[in-house]
């Protein structure tokens, strides 16, 4: 299942994939052509209870920090020059 979002997009892999057990997330940009600072793009994932709530601050994924506790979510390091990063 491929899934196309925009700036401030969201999708519910619950609602959208029942049964999922498994998902890398990649995304992937353009190098910049024109002038300007190069583009800049951060990527996230919260590690929620079945309540909702994220269940600590290690279970914010994000560039500063790359791995969950568990380890059922690994960040993988941007890459600019390429324009490639993402999930598992």
């Amino acid at each position: 299942m491929g899934v196309t979002l925009a700036k401030g997009g969201n999708v519910s892999l619950s609602k959208e994939a029942p049964g999922l057990t498994a998902v890398t997330v990649g995304l992937g940009w353009d190098v910049r052509t024109t002038t300007g600072a190069d583009h800049d793009l951060d990527a996230s994932a919260l590690l929620c209870s079945e309540a909702g709530k994220v269940l600590s601050d290690g279970h914010f994924v994000f560039y500063n920090n790359l791995n969950s506790p568990d380890g059922s979510v690994l960040g993988l390091r941007r890459q600019r020059l390429t324009g490639r990063a993402g999930f598992r």
